[in-house]
C-alpha cells in the first residue's frame, strides 16, 4: 500500500512517496512482534517518518508525538523508495534532531524519569566556552619546565642542531599522545580513574596517573610559594639580593659592582686580576678588574644565590641535616595553598575564569622581557650560544633522550591532566583541531622563551666579566638565581623583577591548578556522591597536602624537592604513556577508536589523510619508543645530586620506591583482576580484554546521540535502501 505524503524540512515542502506495509508485514520483515499495531501507518505529519519521541522544528525541546484520542501515537515504519529520498531521512534526523545546539547543550526533556535521575547523578560540568579550555590545555602544557628546562637543554645539546630531534619526537610522540588522552577524556567524559572501561584489565593506569599526579601537586605548590616570597621582596629598591650582606653573604660572594671601581680614576689594575688604589697608603685592594682571573684563585659567587640559599631556604648541608622548620616558608606555603583553592573551589567554573589572566599574562611578559632583553648589551652572545648548531652533538645518544624526555613532559601527557581537561569539554568539540592548537603553541613558546632567557644571560655574563658557560643555569636556579641578579642592573630593576615573578606565580598555578584536578575529578567520578560535598573535598585536599608539604619548609626542604621532582616524573610515568598506547591501539583496537573519535568530530577529520599516521604511532612508534627511553633511563642511571652534592644511598632508595608505587597501579591492578577472574568471580580472561558494559559517553544525551550517528554511519555505509524505522530514541534500519 502506497500513499503520498508531504513533509516539511527547513521550511520547504517535499512530495514524495512513502511506502508503508501492512501491521502482518512490519512485523514479519523488521522482527517486530512486539510492537503495538500501526494505527497511524498513513496519517499526515510535518516530518518523513513519525517517531514516539519528536523534536519540533519551531522548538529545541522534544515532546511527545501524540495522536487525535491524546495517547503516544504507535511507531510507524517507513521504507524510502529511492536513495534520494533515504538522504533526505537521513539527513533530517542529523541535522534538526540531533546536531541541534540547545540539543548538545542539554537543553530537552529526557525519556523517563528513571533515565533522568541516572544522567543527573552522573552530571559533570562544562567548560563555559571553548576558549577557557583551550586557555587551560595551554597553561598546563606551557608549564615552568618550558622556561626552565628547555632553553638549557637546547644550549647543552647543540644549540640550534636540537631542535632537529625535539621537532622529530613532537611528532611521533608528543602530538599522537596529546590526540589520543584528548579523545579518551573527551568521548568518555571521565577522569583518567574511570575512563580504561575499554579493557578492564588496564584500569590501573588512571591509578598511576594519580599517584604520580600526587606526587606532583605536594612539593609544586613550594615553588609557587618562592615565587610569593620573591614577588613581595621585589617591592623595594634596590632589591635586597643586588648586594652581598654579611648577614646572609659566604666568603665567595661577590658585588661586581667592584668592576666600576676599578675603572675609576687612581687605580692599578694588577695582573692577578685585582685592583688597587694609588692613594691609598695601605695599598690594600678595593675589588677585582677581571672575574675571569679571579675565578682561578676563589670562585665568585652571585649576590642572589648567597640570597636563595642562605637567606630565603636557609639551606642545611644535606637530607641528613634537614634542620628544623622555616617558618616564613610555612607562610607562604599556606598563601600558596589558599591561592589555589580559591580559584578552583568551584571546579572549572572557577578555574576556567582565573585562566583568562593566568595563561595569557605570561606570554605578555615574554614579550615584554624578550624586547628589553634584546637590548641588552651582551645578549646577543647569549642567544648565539643558545640557538648556534652543533650538529655533531647529534651523534651522542643523550641528546636524542633529552628531546624525547623533554617532548614528554612537556606536553603533560600520560599524568592524566589531558584527559581530565577535556573530559569536561562538549561531545562534539573538535579534538583535531585543538590538539594542534596546543601542541604548536606549547613548542613555539618554549622556542620563543630560549632566546628571551639566553638574552638576560648573556647580558648577564656581560656586566659580570664571565663566560656564558659560567652563569647559565636551568631548573629552580634560572627563576631564583640567575634571572634576579641579570635585574638587579637593570633601570627600572623593581619592575622588572616585579612581572617576572608575576609570570612565574601564574605558570606555576596553571599547572597546579590542572594537576589538582585530575586527583579531584578522579575522586568524583569514582564516588559521584561526593559531588555534593565538592568544596568540602577541594579544601580538605588543600589543607591534606599542604600538611604534606611541611616537609619542604624545613633547611633541608629543598632536597626533597629536587627528590621528588627527578623520581615522581621518571621511567614509570615512561612505561604508563607505552601501556595506554597498548590499550587502544591494539586491546581496544585502533579501528573502533577511530569509529569513536569519528562520533564526536565527524568521519571527516577522523578519517582523513592523518588517519594512517595515528594508527602507526599509537600501534608501534610510541609503545616502541616509550618502552625504548625507559629502557634507556634504567639503564643510565646515576645516583642523584646537585650542584656539589651527592644524595645518600637511603635517599635514592626512597626515590625509587615512589617509581615504582607510580607503576604498581597498572601492575597491581592488572593482577587483581586476573586473579578475581580465575579465582573468585570464574569468568574467562577473555572479559578483562573487552570492553564494560558501561563503556562510551558517560552522559545520556550523549550516549544516545552516539547511538544514533552509529546507526546513521551503518546506513550511510550501506549501497542498498533498507527498512528504517525510528522509535524512541533509537534509530534502525
Amino acid at each position: 500500500m502506497s500513499s503520498k505524503e508531504e513533509f516539511s524540512l527547513d521550511n520547504q515542502i517535499y512530495n514524495d512517496n512513502l511506502v508503508y506495509k501492512s501491521d502482518d508485514d512490519l512485523k514479519t520483515k523488521l522482527n517486530a512482534s512486539n510492537e503495538n499495531s500501526i494505527k497511524n501507518a498513513n496519517s499526515k505529519t510535518n516530518y518523513p517518518f513519525p517517531i514516539k519521541t519528536r523534536y519540533d522544528v519551531k522548538s529545541t525541546v522534544s515532546k511527545p508525538l501524540h495522536n487525535s484520542k491524546g495517547s503516544e501515537s504507535s511507531t510507524v515504519y517507513v521504507k524510502p523508495n529511492s536513495n534520494r529520498q533515504l538522504k533526505k531521512f537521513k539527513n533530517f534526523f542529523v541535522n534538526k534532531v540531533f546536531t541541534d545546539t540547545s540539543y548538545a547543550d542539554g537543553e530537552y526533556e529526557r525519556a523517563s524519569d528513571a533515565e533522568s535521575a541516572s544522567s543527573e547523578s552522573q552530571s559533570r560540568e562544562q567548560w563555559a566556552g571553548q576558549f577557557e579550555f583551550l586557555l587551560s590545555c595551554i597553561g598546563y602544557a606551557v608549564g615552568l619546565g618550558t622556561i626552565w628546562r628547555f632553553p638549557y637543554l637546547c644550549y647543552k645539546n647543540g644549540g640550534g642542531a636540537f631542535l632537529i630531534p625535539y621537532l622529530i619526537f613532537l611528532v611521533l610522540v608528543g602530538i599522537p599522545l596529546f590526540y589520543l588522552e584528548f579523545n579518551v577524556g573527551q568521548y568518555t567524559s571521565q577522569g583518567p580513574f574511570m575512563c580504561w572501561k575499554m579493557a578492564p584489565i588496564f584500569k590501573g593506569l588512571g591509578i598511576s596517573m594519580n599517584t604520580s599526579s600526587f606526587y606532583f601537586c605536594i612539593y609544586y605548590n613550594i615553588l609557587i610559594g618562592y615565587a610569593l616570597y620573591y614577588l613581595v621582596l621585589s617591592f623595594q629598591s634596590p632589591l635586597p639580593w643586588s648586594k652581598c650582606d654579611p648577614s646572609w653573604a659566604s666568603q665567595n660572594c661577590t658585588d661586581f659592582g667592584d668592576l666600576v671601581k676599578c675603572d675609576e680614576a687612581d687605580v692599578y689594575k694588577d695582573p692577578s686580576g685585582m685592583c688597587f688604589n694609588y692613594t691609598s697608603p695601605a695599598k690594600e685592594p678595593i675589588g677585582w678588574w677581571s672575574m675571569e682571573k679571579r675565578s682561578q684563585t676563589t670562585k665568585p659567587i652571585l649576590p642572589s644565590q648567597d640570597y636563595y640559599y642562605n637567606y630565603i631556604l636557609n639551606r642545611s648541608p644535606g637530607l641528613e641535616d634537614s634542620g628544623e622548620i622555616v617558618w616564613k616558608l610555612v607562610l607562604v606555603l599556606a598563601v600558596a595553598w589558599i591561592l589555589v583553592f580559591f580559584c578552583i573551589f568551584k571546579g572549572i567554573k572557577s578555574s576556567g575564569k582565573v585562566v583568562y589572566f593566568t595563561s595569557v599574562f605570561p606570554f605578555v611578559v615574554l614579550i615584554i622581557l624578550g624586547i628589553n632583553g634584546w637590548t641588552l648589551k651582551g645578549s646577543e652572545v647569549g642567544m648565539l650560544y643558545f640557538f648556534k648548531p652543533d650538529f655533531l652533538k647529534l651523534t651522542e645518544a643523550n641528546v636524542w633522550f633529552d628531546a624525547a624526555v623533554q617532548v614528554f613532559f612537556s606536553m603533560g601527557t600520560c599524568t592524566g591532566g589531558l584527559i581530565t581537561l577535556s573530559s569536561y569539554n562538549k561531545f562534539t568539540e573538535n579534538t583535531l583541531r585543538n590538539t594542534f592548537i596546543i601542541t604548536l603553541t606549547s613548542s613555539i613558546t618554549a622556542i620563543f622563551s630560549g632566546f628571551v632567557v639566553f638574552s638576560y644571560i648573556g647580558y648577564l655574563a656581560h656586566v659580570t666579566d664571565q663566560r656564558v658557560e659560567d652563569v647559565v643555569s636551568s631548573g629552580s636556579g634560572l627563576s631564583f638565581i640567575v634571572f634576579p641578579f641579570a635585574a638587579t642592573s637593570i633601570p627600572g630593576a623593581p619592575f622588572w623583577s616585579v612581572i617576572f615573578f608575576v609570570m612565574v606565580l601564574t605558570l606555576g598555578l596553571d599547572s597546579q591548578f590542572a594537576t589538582l584536578e585530575i586527583v579531584i575529578t578522579s575522586i568524583l567520578d569514582g564516588v559521584p556522591r561526593a559531588r555534593k560535598h565538592k568544596k568540602l573535598l577541594i579544601f580538605g585536599m588543600c589543607v591534606a597536602m599542604f600538611l604534606l608539604g611541611l616537609t619542604f619548609t624545613t633547611r633541608g626542604g629543598s632536597y626533597w624537592v629536587e627528590l621528588l621532582d627527578k623520581f615522581s616524573s621518571g621511567w614509570a610515568v615512561l612505561m604508563v604513556g607505552a601501556t595506554e598506547c597498548i590499550c587502544i591501539g591494539w586491546v581496544y583496537g585502533y579501528n573502533k577508536f577511530r569509529k569513536d573519535i569519528g562520533l564526536m568530530i565527524g568521519d571527516k577529520y577522523a578519517n582523513c589523510f592523518l588517519s594512517w599516521y595515528w594508527a602507526i604511532c599509537w600501534k608501534f612508534v610510541c609503545p616502541i619508543l616509550l618502552f625504548g627511553l625507559a629502557m634507556f633511563s634504567i639503564i643510565q642511571y646515576k645516583p642523584l645530586q646537585v650542584d656539589d652534592y651527592v644524595y645518600p644511598e637511603w635517599a635514592n632508595l626512597i626515590g625509587h620506591l615512589m617509581t615504582i608505587s607510580i607503576l604498581s597501579g597498572t601492575i597491581g591492578w592488572a593482577i587483581y583482576m586476573v586473579v578475581d577472574a580465575l579465582f573468585i568471580n570464574k569468568r574467562s580472561l577473555k572479559t578483562l580484554f573487552t570492553p564494560e558494559e558501561d563503556w562510551g559517553p558517560l552522559l545520556a544525551e550523549n550516549r544516545r546521540l552516539a547511538v544514533h550517528l552509529d546507526n546513521l554511519k551503518n546506513l550511510e555505509r550501506s549501497k542498498s535502501v533498507k527498512w528504517c524505522h525510528a522509535s524512541g530514541y533509537v534509530l534502525e534500519c
